[in-house]
């Protein structure tokens, strides 16, 4: 759940948290130092679920419109690096990070381009195309 109230769909927010892990984002600070705090206490296959501790961190994070502002690009894909935060063994053989919805996109003011590889059915992508936003 996106405790924050921006976005509809918390596996939605993952996919924009991500587009901004190399635009030097506010929290990025915070987020590697919860990383290296519990990161290494995940006990790989085990069936264990995400880390708690960076999954709500991540849920209650207000993103700032600074940082919003930065985004033009969205990328869809199993392979982003938040996943593999939240869930170090992860191997996307499963639904845990699809996306449901992508409402609250209309905080991505600079959204121009979504690239669609997985993580979600094509008609979830649909309020993209009706506000002009190119999907490749």
């Amino acid at each position: 759940m996106d405790k924050s109230g921006m976005f509809k769909d918390f596996n939605f927010k993952l996919v924009v948290i991500e587009s901004l892990l190399d635009k030097e984002p506010r929290f990025l600070e915070e987020l590697t130092d919860l990383i290296h705090e519990y990161s290494h206490h995940f006990e790989w296959y085990t069936g264990a679920g995400p880390i708690h501790e960076i999954k709500e961190y991540l849920e209650e994070l207000t993103l700032e419109v600074s940082d919003l502002q930065k985004i033009e690009y969205l990328c869809f894909d199993g392979g982003n690096e938040i996943y593999h935060m939240l869930k170090p063994d992860w191997d996307g053989e499963d639904r845990l990070f699809d996306v449901g919805s992508v409402e609250g996109f209309q905080h991505l003011k600079n959204l121009k381009t979504v690239d669609y590889i997985s993580m979600c059915d094509p008609q979830v992508l649909e309020p993209f195309k009706q506000a002009g936003i190119e999907i490749q």
